[in-house]
């Protein structure tokens, strides 16, 4: 047995009820939070200064296999745009200048939730969502992780060699 249900496609202000006035505000306090925790970023990018060569990371996938995750390096991308050596940023990892010009205006816009500048808000929601700028980044940032992790594997094969992952491997099939 089938039911259908025939309805009008158009909704009168009586249904709506006044939904589209009850529009979310920004929280306050999460703006407050974005505002001090990426303040803390950049002021770390400014006066910290990562050690080069051999460190210890706390990345547990490159600790794993010996490989960078598209996160690895971006500490030193952020310490490197902070102090205007741009190219090192980028040699660092290739998505840190992005994604911390993305900081940036979130951290504004953050700012500008705080001091009720609505008409920026508004704005720069409008322009992040018809760009799809959340996807496009988790997106470039997946293929940047696999890219430089084949380039690696094609072309620096030994830090994979020397990693936890291929030393259990190797003693699983010999």
């Amino acid at each position: 047995m089938c039911f259908r249900m025939q309805h009008d496609s158009t909704i009168g202000e009586d249904v709506l009820g006044g939904f589209e006035a009850d529009v979310a505000a920004p929280s306050k306090k999460l703006a407050f939070l974005m505002v001090v925790g990426l303040s803390v970023v950049f002021l770390t990018s400014v006066v910290f200064k990562p050690p080069a060569g051999d460190y210890f990371s706390i990345c547990a996938f490159k600790n794993l296999t010996g490989l960078p995750c598209p996160g690895c390096g971006l500490t030193h991308s952020f310490c490197a745009l902070a102090k205007g050596e741009i190219m090192d940023a980028f040699s660092w990892n290739l998505m840190g200048p992005v994604l911390f010009m993305l900081f940036i205006l979130l951290w504004t816009r953050s700012g500008a939730v705080l001091l009720n500048r609505a008409s920026f808000v508004e704005l720069f929601d409008r322009v992040t969502d018809r760009l799809n700028v959340v996807r496009f980044l988790a997106i470039a940032f997946g293929v940047y992780g696999i890219a430089r992790i084949v380039y690696l594997l094609a072309f620096q094969p030994v830090s994979f060699h020397e990693s936890p992952l291929s030393r259990l491997i190797t003693g699983l099939t010999h």
